[in-house]
């Protein structure tokens, strides 16, 4: 038999558990184990003012419609909307001042827990979904995808309204091509009813030329890219009318423009909203020997309200609806010129910018048209 006794099995077993348990707190949590098939509406935080996700159940993510590379290392506020009404268990006005507050004090509340190091540094809080924030989650995402798929469509649509505008140039120009080289040919020979026939078709192809020329700049009003500066509307209204008196001079027009008007907005799609409704306004006063257009603007809301008043045929409110759809128009187009377009063009630069647009009128008495173009950059 040998001299040395043998270690006893539990001694052995013993240290094997403590070295093991060295290793486990050695290495930090791994909460890709931890959380990500925890059943339970989970998300981990770091404690710090942004709250960036550091892990989050997967049961968290199908909740609220979110994938994992969405939302891991971003701030929680900016991969998840913040509910107006925080939840009453947690005793705070909203989720950001519950998390401030234990981020403060470092007591959990119904909601949140705060995981401490063996320092009693605060190492992360865990977050638990309640059913009013689910919801307010799920609306949210909903609401977005759905902006997401009809900008999708718009983008779809405005591709499609330029290629085929492109596409239509070509065969009217051969048409125009074919009917001039055909009176060249025959014009001696033709007789009245020919010659007639054939300035209808020239006046068609005219037509449709400014129909085409209304669709691309439709188009470019939504593909147009978009640089906000402060800008001087005044003087860009000042030049919209001036342009406009130089095509007519022989009409007499009382235009008054507001000092002083600004907006943060880009210039070029500012002046094509402008531009359409102060032509829209030219175009209505021409039956009135005292015509009158007012451009000017009021604060409301804490936004500025740009309007272009003027004295015109105006038309039925009943009818308001349809005025910035595209091709549809109020009045005879024998009477007044024109395609439907201009305006359909305003709301999409003015809804690019964030604002609304929308008209007041009487019939025989005038129109107004009121418009917005989002909140500065302050």
């Amino acid at each position: 038999m040998s001299a040395l006794s043998p270690v006893p099995d539990e001694a052995r077993t013993a240290r094997r558990a403590r070295r093991a348990l060295a290793a486990v707190e050695a290495r930090p949590p791994d909460f890709e184990l931890l959380f990500r098939s925890a059943p339970s509406l989970l998300i981990v935080l770091e404690p710090e003012p942004r709250l960036r996700v550091v892990a989050a159940s997967d049961a968290y993510l199908r909740a609220a419609r979110v994938s994992r590379e969405s939302a891991l290392g971003r701030p929680f506020f900016e991969a998840f909307p913040e509910c107006r009404e925080g939840p009453r268990s947690t005793g705070a006005g909203s989720m950001r001042d519950a998390l401030a507050r234990v981020l403060a004090t470092g007591c959990p509340d119904a909601l949140n827990t705060p995981v401490f190091g063996a320092d009693g540094e605060m190492l992360y809080i865990i977050h638990r979904i309640d059913a009013l924030e689910l919801e307010v989650l799920r609306a949210a995402h909903e609401r977005d995808e759905a902006l997401r798929r009809v900008q999708a469509l718009d983008e779809e649509g405005e591709a499609l309204g330029h290629a085929v505008a492109t596409q239509l140039r070509a065969p009217l120009r051969a048409i125009d091509a074919f009917c001039g080289l055909f009176t060249q040919m025959h014009g001696p020979f033709l007789d009245g009813e020919v010659r007639r026939l054939l300035r209808r078709i020239g006046d068609k192809v005219n037509r449709m030329e400014t129909i085409i020329d209304g669709l691309l700049g439709l188009s470019r009003a939504g593909r147009m890219p978009m640089a906000r500066r402060h800008i001087d509307v005044t003087a860009l209204a000042r030049r919209v009318v001036a342009r406009l008196a130089a095509r007519e001079p022989s009409r007499e027009v009382t235009v008054e423009i507001a000092e002083g008007l600004e907006a943060w907005a880009d210039e070029g799609l500012a002046c094509v909203v402008l531009e359409n409704v102060i032509a829209n306004a030219w175009k209505y006063t021409r039956r009135r020997p005292h015509a009158r257009i007012e451009v000017g603007a009021r604060r409301s809301a804490g936004q500025t309200v740009f309007h272009v008043r003027d004295n015109g045929v105006g038309f039925d409110m009943a009818q308001a609806g349809r005025l910035f759809a595209p091709f549809v128009r109020l009045h005879d187009d024998i009477e007044f010129e024109g395609y439907g377009i201009g305006l359909t063009s305003a709301k999409r630069i003015v809804e690019r910018h964030g604002g609304e647009i929308w008209a007041e009128a009487r019939p025989g008495e005038g129109a107004t048209i009121h418009f917005t173009l989002g909140a500065g950059p302050g």
